[in-house]
């Protein structure tokens, strides 16, 4: 075995194009950051450079006592920073991780007509990160990784489908959690809340009190349709076929009359989701009923700024605020700028399959920042693609989390397990169904406050016999679903 002195050598001197080896430094007292009881690790940060003006950084955490495999993670938001706290939580179970800032550490402005940034946070940094850091672990351990796993979340949900399609041989399986692939549409979902929901002279059309009041209403109208579980205050399913929101309207225009014509017509608009004003087109879905009140809801888009204004930015320069939108002519422009790289749509996962990688994918009903009808429509036009249902649940399972906002909270379910009694995380059940070809049934969606499990219930993919297809919301139409 080599000394650190020369382990911190020996990684250093990986020459490789268009990277740079910043620092390697051996972290041996159980603390780093705000974590404790760390094993001893090496830290590797590397930075990658394509052309001038871009940057992305990626940290490498290496164990003593690796257990062959790699784990690489995905970002949030508009990334730009690492989380120790989350690499961290996997060094601790012997995993070599890593994760990048995606290439704007510079901030919003930086990606402002720069198309390598846009590739960079689109999918070039998180393929970089991964090769790179596969070759470090050969360099430092002699041998490469058994098996590479990739995990995101929102922002680090488009990093993982960005993978599946377009690097297929980059990991052995992978984890979607609240997937923004459709990036480009969804930014323009938040313009169009936003733009309804607040005036340019900065006046809201709801107050915080009555934002929770919408909220509570939809539990009691979807229970009375016989959503959910007897009891529960959150929505499973917001949908029930195409006069839903209408009915929606009506049953919070009788309840509450105190609610204007000008609030219900914001709120009909923000549920139906954003519209082409020339062809008719649906552009992206609505929020979804029973989701108000959570982050990137009502409360966040009457905000000075829509949520995650950043596309915007980097294609109509740091002035735009957006109300001027065209969500016809505009959109064409902020598509044809952003979709190739920042989009990952392709519905054909032929070439992951053919590795042998598995693909896990979640959303929650309750989630109006990533809202899941749109992931819902990418998995039906991957189960047409792939030859349907059975041809695709062999490698991918989608499932959908009810009452979950985009986080872990919301007033439904905040923790999501394995199919197993132990209570397994979703790590050890895509290894599982990965390494031994053991497949998630079923997952265990419960809520757990302050130790105690609230409830828990059984929840099936999506396409099951036991969760069979529904009536879908109204989603992109297939001109913006293709890019």
């Amino acid at each position: 075995m080599r000394s650190v002195q020369d382990a911190i050598a020996h990684l250093s001197k990986l020459q490789l194009e268009n990277v740079r080896i910043v620092s390697v430094s051996y972290e041996h007292t159980g603390a780093f950051g705000n974590a404790s009881d760390l094993p001893p690790f090496y830290r590797v940060i590397f930075e990658v450079s394509f052309e001038e003006g871009t940057l992305s950084r990626t940290e490498l955490w290496l164990p003593d006592k690796w257990n062959g495999i790699f784990v690489g993670l995905g970002n949030g938001g508009m990334a730009g920073t690492i989380s120790h706290e989350e690499l961290a939580g996997y060094l601790v179970k012997d995993y070599a991780v890593a994760q990048t800032d995606m290439g704007t550490s510079r901030g919003r402005d930086s990606g402002i007509g720069r198309a390598g940034i846009w590739k960079d946070f689109g999918w070039r940094s998180t393929h970089m990160m991964t090769t790179v850091s596969k070759k470090l672990l050969i360099s430092h351990y002699g041998q490469s990784a058994r098996y590479a796993y990739f995990i995101g979340d929102s922002t680090g949900g488009q990093q993982a489908f960005s993978e599946a399609q377009r690097f297929p041989e980059d990991y052995d399986g992978i984890i979607a959690g609240v997937p923004a692939n459709n990036r480009v549409f969804l930014h323009t979902y938040f313009l169009w809340n936003h733009n309804h929901l607040r005036t340019p002279d900065g006046q809201n059309c709801f107050t915080d009190d009555e934002i929770r009041t919408i909220t509570v209403a939809a539990a009691a109208f979807f229970q009375d349709l016989g959503d959910g579980e007897p009891g529960d205050s959150f929505v499973s399913y917001p949908y029930r076929d195409a006069d839903t929101v209408k009915k929606f309207i009506d049953y919070l225009h009788r309840r509450f009359p105190a609610f204007s014509l000008q609030q219900l017509q914001a709120l009909s608009a923000v549920y139906q989701g954003p519209v082409n004003p020339r062809t008719g087109k649906q552009i992206y879905n609505g929020m979804p009923i029973g989701s108000e009140i959570y982050s990137c809801g009502i409360h966040d888009c009457q905000q000075e700024e829509s949520p995650y204004f950043y596309p915007f930015i980097w294609a109509f320069g740091e002035h735009y605020n957006g109300y001027d939108f065209d969500f016809d002519r505009d959109l064409e422009e902020l598509s044809n700028m952003l979709s190739p790289d920042l989009n990952a749509n392709d519905a054909d996962l032929t070439a992951f399959k053919a590795c042998g990688g598995k693909l896990l994918a979640f959303s929650g009903s309750a989630d109006p920042c990533v809202p899941y009808p749109d992931a819902l429509r990418y998995v039906e036009r991957v189960f047409d693609s792939m030859g349907g249902y059975d041809a695709t649940a062999s490698f991918f399972r989608y499932f959908i989390v009810p009452g979950r906002d985009h986080g872990s909270g919301g007033w439904g379910a905040n923790c999501l397990w394995g199919s197993t009694t132990e209570q397994i995380d979703l790590l050890d059940t895509l290894r599982l169904w990965r390494e031994k070809g053991e497949a998630p049934d079923h997952l265990l969606a419960a809520r757990l406050e302050q130790g105690t499990i609230r409830f828990a219930r059984n929840i099936y993919p999506y396409g099951s016999v036991e969760n069979p297809k529904k009536e879908s919301p109204k989603t992109c139409d297939s001109d913006y679903l293709n890019r």
